[in-house]
Order: structure tokens, then C-alpha cells, then sequence
């Protein structure tokens, strides 16, 4: 729904150009999340920015940014199905001469902090040029959207990362610029966040249809995403889809992989197993986003994290951060999906979800003693007995 305007604007605008000229248009347009329109299963912690693009053999586009004070930033294209074309991220993003990139090591005192990303619409080289993102043959209906995204700034207040927005520029073959577009985004009014907010802080009416959807089961089942839908491709995601005809809240306990936190003053080069995690709840079709809490938000003990995904009517009035659990609501929903992202694991690190390879490989062989165990239980039994309570019961479970 906003994405074909956004687009049939971009086309617009760019079609009457026939010399370097500067566009009042900005580079961006953002976000998707419970702010407006909830699509494409955003996570709370990071923030996206959209620009469409009409590819052209004849064309290239050139992104001119600073490093943002952040966990992990990237640039996508997608084609209009929302499949990924190709991606770049922080750590392979070089920079401009006298510059130095922060996401790689501390920078030298005086040096700068700016990049230049380029976009091809052309099939990937054995050889890639640096800083380039390649988009493939453009077909003559092809329209192309390009994403930037900022996970955890450090500066709450400052979705960009404490820097201005990249600024994009058309240009032709030779690098010769023809529209340069603002450093800004323009984030349409926040018509969805009332309804949302009210849809996540709800219950779902006892007495209502309950039937669980066929992508459920008990006790709930991880699998790997694989070509979803405007995904990241440095993430790797678990889902499972629960329902509540199997119980009232769902329990998940786990190990917690180490993470730079850098809202803490870690840097983002910092050694750890994940760059990033973070568990969340979406209506039943993995779209809208109901609820999510990232690793630095997560209560961690002995290395342990524990969530509990319920209504607030179901919720245990032990399930709190000071009996070391992380809830996260279920939404007035009969069924909702639960995802697991694992962001950029370090290469010593076997247990990431990264690597699941394909749709049959064991999801707890491979994943170890960082699976997400995942029971049904009940508001009562929890209460008595906490997760541990939960794991014995086998509530839930088809007789």
C-alpha cells in the first residue's frame, strides 16, 4: 500500500531529469514498524529506512554517508517481490580516504568517518569492486527497493546513529551525478501506533474461535527461515507459530550468546558469538510486530535467559525481570509466530542459527545448548514453579 506511491514517485521525479540537479526529495522515506504501517516483521531495536529505485543499465546510485554510532548498519537491495538482490554491511563498507571505519577497530585520533556505498544494476563480477552492491540485470518492468538499517544507536534519541541520514545520488554510467536527493528522510504520521500498541497490550477474549493453525504444534517446533520476505541477510531467523487452544503462555528458556554491547560502551568490534539477538512476537503470518526484547534488554542469569510470552491476563506474577525473566506479549491473537534472529555469528561460533543450512537439518543437534526450548504452560504452574516447572509439566502436549 505505500510502497508502490513511494515508488511511483521516485519514478517520477527521476524521469524529468536531463542535467545535475538537486531533488527537494529526500534520500529516505521510514519507517515499518508499530509507528505506521507494521510490515515485513520489523524488530523494536532496529530502524529502516526505504528508497525506491528504478534500475537502469544506464545508471548507478551513489550512497554518501557517515559510520552511525550503532551496533551493526546495512544497505539492501530488493527486487519487488522482496527478494534480496545483495547486501553490504558495516564491517565491509571501506572508507574515504583519511577516514577510518568503527565498526572494524578504534579509529585514529583526527580521522574522519565517512563512506561511499555504490549501487550496480548489473550481474555480481567474479571479482567485486569494493563498496558496491549489485543488483543484477534490470528487466523492463523491474522496480528495486533500497533499505538501510540501523540496529541498537547508541543515542536512543537518534534513530540515524548521532550522524545525518546517507545521502543518495542518481547517477549516470560515468559516475556523473543526476539527481541528488536530500540527507533526510521524510517518516510518514504515526497513524498505526495507537492501534497497535492497543492490539499488543491486549487479550484475546476467552469464549472466541481457538482452532490452531496448521503451522502450530505442541510442544512448539523451530525451524529456519530461509527467503523471507525483505530479510536481513546477515540474520538468521528461528520461528515457530503457537497457539493458545495448546496453552495459555509460552515458555522459553535458553542459553544466551555473548554480544557487544555497545549501549553499554562496547565497542562493535568487541569479540562475541553473536553481533546480535533478540526474540519477538508477530501476528500469525510473521508481519506486524506485536513485542520485542533484544539481548541488552534481556535479563541474563548464570548465562541463562528465560521468556515468557503471554496476554496480561495470563501473564505470572513472577514472570519479571527481578526473578530473571524477560516477557514479551502475545497480542489479542488466537495464535501468534515467535521469531529468534542471530545476527552476524563469529566464525568460531558452531551453536549460531546461521548454521542450519538447510530445511532438514536438526534445529537442537545443531544449535546445541543455545536451542530455544519452547513448552506450553499454564499461568498457574509457572507461578509454582517457575520455567523449570513449566519444562516438567508437558501441559500442552497432544494425548
Amino acid at each position: 500500500m505505500v510502497l508502490a506511491p513511494l515508488g511511483a514517485r521516485a519514478a517520477d521525479t527521476r524521469a524529468e531529469v536531463v542535467s545535475p540537479i538537486a531533488s527537494p526529495v529526500c534520500s529516505w522515506a521510514g519507517e515499518t514498524d508499530q509507528q505506521d504501517v507494521n510490515i515485513g516483521a520489523p524488530d523494536d531495536d532496529a530502524f529502516y529506512w526505504l528508497s525506491p529505485l528504478v534500475p537502469s543499465s544506464g545508471t548507478e546510485v551513489l550512497i554518501s554517508g557517515y559510520y552511525p554510532r550503532s551496533r551493526y548498519f546495512s544497505f539492501h537491495v530488493y527486487n519487488d517481490q522482496g527478494e534480496a538482490l545483495d547486501s553490504i554491511y558495516d564491517q565491509q563498507i571501506e572508507p574515504d580516504p583519511q577516514s577510518a571505519n568503527p565498526f572494524l577497530a578504534k579509529p585514529p585520533q583526527g580521522a574522519g568517518d565517512s563512506y561511499t556505498v555504490t549501487v550496480r544494476f548489473e550481474p555480481r563480477p567474479a571479482d567485486p569492486a569494493p563498496n558496491t552492491i549489485y543488483a543484477g540485470e534490470p528487466s523492463s518492468s523491474a522496480v528495486a527497493l533500497l533499505v538501510y538499517r540501523d540496529y541498537v544507536p547508541v543515542e536512543a534519541s537518534s534513530p540515524s546513529g548521532g550522524v545525518p541520514y546517507p545521502q543518495v545520488t542518481i547517477a549516470d554510467a560515468r559516475g556523473t551525478p543526476l539527481v541528488q536527493e536530500g540527507a533526510c528522510s521524510t517518516t510518514p504520521p504515526a497513524f498505526g501506533s495507537a492501534l497497535w500498541q492497543a492490539f499488543a497490550e491486549g487479550s484475546y477474549p476467552d469464549g472466541l474461535p481457538n482452532d490452531p493453525p496448521s503451522s502450530a504444534s505442541a510442544p512448539p517446533q523451530w525451524s529456519r527461515a530461509f527467503g523471507s520476505r525483505l530479510g536481513n541477510q546477515q540474520n538468521a531467523y528461528l520461528e515457530t507459530v503457537v497457539s493458545h487452544a495448546y496453552g495459555q503462555i509460552v515458555v522459553i528458556h535458553t542459553r544466551a550468546p555473548t554480544f557487544p554491547n555497545t549501549s553499554a560502551g562496547q565497542p562493535p568490534y568487541k569479540a562475541a558469538q553473536l553481533r546480535y539477538w533478540s526474540f519477538c512476537s508477530y501476528d500469525a503470518e510473521g508481519e506486524a510486530l506485536v513485542g520485542c526484547v533484544a539481548d541488552y534488554h534481556a535479563v541474563i542469569r548464570a548465562h541463562e535467559i528465560t521468556y515468557v510470552i503471554s496476554d496480561p491476563e495470563h501473564r505470572p506474577a513472577n514472570a519479571t525481570a527481578a526473578n530473571g525473566v524477560t516477557w514479551l506479549p502475545w497480542g489479542a491473537q488466537s495464535a501468534a509466530q515467535i521469531v529468534y534472529r542471530n545476527l552476524l555469528p563469529e566464525a568460531s561460533f558452531p551453536y549460531a542459527a546461521e548454521r542450519i543450512t538447510t530445511p532438514t537439518q536438526s534445529v537442537p543437534e545443531t544449535m546445541g545448548p543455545y536451542y530455544p526450548t519452547a513448552v506450553y504452560c499454564s499461568k498457574v504452574t509457572f507461578e509454582a514453579g517457575g520455567w523449570r516447572a513449566c519444562q516438567r509439566s508437558g501441559e500442552g502436549q497432544p494425548e
